[in-house]
């Protein structure tokens, strides 16, 4: 303690110092309350981030991506610098929303804050699939798949669209086998696998993958329109026609859990 300290409180306690340093007195009952606030609050502040993190995951499971966001931005808000969770949700809500260039940003926060965050990685090749910037796509999703192994079915399915995208089916047709015989049940993977059978001209093993999907989705109208494009070239049908790969999403599919609906995979753990 310092000299200047001792005389203080010298002062404080001496006879008549009582009442001449109250000012001096209430400074430090504050000081002290406020510190024991602050201890206190700490720890609920760092749960209640955590909690709106995780009630934004679940809006986006629910597709509701601008609300979910509004959630995420909270969180970071009371942690901007410890909750990898907030910015990867943030990430993943941008990503439903089609603000890819905003993603990317939320995406390399958390992988700042967590280089081992394989959601993170993942989520950003689904954002550079959406930006077209298809290569760096699939460095993402094999980084993801180097960080955590039960990220298989996600990284196949992410390099073998990537794949597709570039033209390069012979490449993506061994990707989404793998990635189905991780996770068989959604219709929109064997399409896309029926798609890229389709354009090497293998139409037999195309329509058999549309047949697949439309075991699980029968209404599922690329898998359709997929299947009689192959017949008809097989048939002759229809003199001339080729096959091309026809999209069947708009936009990546971005949910954080299993989901109920068949088409569209889910794209996280």
């Amino acid at each position: 303690m310092s000299k200047s300290q001792v005389l203080s409180l010298v002062a404080v306690f001496k006879p008549g110092g009582m009442f001449m340093n109250r000012r001096l007195l209430q400074k430090i009952a504050l000081v002290s309350i406020l510190t024991i606030i602050a201890a206190f609050c700490a720890p609920a502040m760092a749960q209640s981030a955590g909690t709106l993190a995780l009630t934004g995951d679940e809006l986006v499971d629910e597709g509701k991506y601008e609300e979910a966001l509004s959630y995420y931005e909270q969180a970071i808000a009371l942690e901007p610098s410890k909750l990898p969770l907030a910015w990867a949700g943030k990430g993943v809500a941008l990503n439903g929303l089609g603000r890819y260039e905003e993603a990317l940003v939320a995406l390399d926060k958390a992988i700042a804050l967590n280089p081992s965050y394989a959601k993170a990685y993942y989520q950003r090749g689904e954002a550079l699939y959406g930006l077209e910037r298809y290569e760096e796509a699939i460095t993402a999703y094999d980084t993801a798949l180097a960080v955590n192994p039960q990220f298989g079915y996600y990284a196949y399915y992410g390099k073998a669209k990537s794949l597709a995208a570039l033209g390069d089916y012979s490449a993506a047709i061994p990707l989404y086998e793998k990635a189905l015989s991780l996770e068989p049940r959604y219709a929109e993977p064997w399409a896309m696998k029926g798609d890229a059978l389709a354009a090497t001209g293998d139409y037999q093993g195309a329509i058999a993958a549309y047949e697949q999907s439309l075991s699980i989705e029968p209404n599922y109208i690329l898998a359709i329109k997929g299947r009689d494009a192959a017949a008809a070239n097989i048939t002759g049908a229809a003199p001339g026609t080729t096959v091309s790969p026809i999209p069947t999403m708009t936009t990546p599919p971005v949910t954080t859990a299993i989901q109920t609906q068949t088409t569209v995979p889910p794209t996280t753990a």
